[in-house]
């Protein structure tokens, strides 16, 4: 049974709110920004595409560390938290020291790729940061021993495979508007093997999770069978696999360049609501252990 009183605190499954209810909704929105600006920077960097570099810098720094910044409360006070010995303990004052570390060391290089010529060093550089940056809030969550949902070794796995194939699709949908099709269709290479290992882990991480404890089986029915199924099964499964599905599909059968814009378009919308939909249900279905035996509670 699900708290739906404040008295049943603890004594049932009890959903957590810190991280997604209130303020907690700019946490989730700087988790996904963060994530799909660091995966568009180390995608196109492949592929020497400085737009979509630049691009994903932006959505990085403004949309994901912005919200970041305003969830802490005292914005003009996070550097406390990147100085002092926080970092030891918390994955938030970590994480802060990542995407500060992927931010400085990729503006150089976007700089010097404007202005004179890239070091292939400080690509590098960036690069492990922009990689470090998108798997530290599967790392954060999965410190959380008291939920079952999100204390997985297969959380950080799923946060970089879902940064990484958002940023993929984004730099796509900038490549295919310049008309750089000959990058697309290297890029596309890319979102095909991420499409498919994002199908596959999330069967895997619902199943496991339901099989370490009775707390995470009541997570993943409550994810998928009960209140939350319609956003579940319509916005992750539908538009966030099927449809991305059949443009990858469509692709190899026809060729990138045979398929209409606006439905590749979609299927890149399709993906990137998928993946927020994704983390919002791991976020608001992560329930705590009850305090009391389930032989009382019940």
């Amino acid at each position: 049974m699900i708290q739906t009183r404040p008295y049943e605190f603890m004594v049932y499954y009890t959903p957590q709110k810190e991280w997604i209810k209130g303020a907690g909704i700019k946490l989730w929105l700087a988790f996904f920004f963060i994530e799909l600006g660091a995966g568009m920077f180390f995608v196109a960097s492949f592929f020497n595409s400085l737009w979509a570099i630049s691009i994903g810098w932006l959505v990085c720094a403004v949309l994901g560390g912005g919200l970041h910044l305003l969830f802490l409360g005292k914005p003009l006070r996070f550097w406390r938290m990147v100085l002092s010995s926080g970092w030891k303990t918390s994955w938030i004052s970590r994480g802060l020291i990542f995407v500060m570390l992927f931010l400085v060391l990729s503006l150089a290089h976007i700089f010097l790729s404007r202005l004179a010529s890239p070091i292939t060093g400080l690509l590098m550089a960036a690069n492990v940061f922009a990689f470090i940056t998108i798997i530290y809030g599967g790392f954060a969550m999965n410190y959380v021993n008291g939920i079952p949902l999100w204390n997985t070794a297969l959380i950080p796995i799923l946060y970089v495979i879902s940064g990484l194939w958002g940023g993929a699709e984004v730099t796509l949908g900038i490549t295919a508007a310049s008309g750089e099709i000959g990058v697309g269709v290297a890029i596309e290479e890319w979102i095909r093997i991420l499409l498919i290992g994002f199908i596959l882990i999330i069967p895997a991480y619902l199943i496991s999770v339901g099989k370490v404890s009775t707390t995470g089986a009541a997570s993943i029915r409550y994810m998928v069978l009960g209140k939350w199924s319609p956003m579940f099964w319509v916005v992750v499964v539908i538009m966030g696999m099927l449809i991305p599905l059949v443009a990858v599909i469509s692709s190899l059968l026809v060729g990138l360049e045979s398929i209409s814009v606006a439905f590749l378009y979609i299927a890149m919308f399709s993906g990137l609501l998928g993946d927020l939909a994704t983390r919002y249900l791991i976020l608001n279905c992560g329930l705590y252990r009850p305090l009391l035996p389930s032989s009382i509670s019940a």
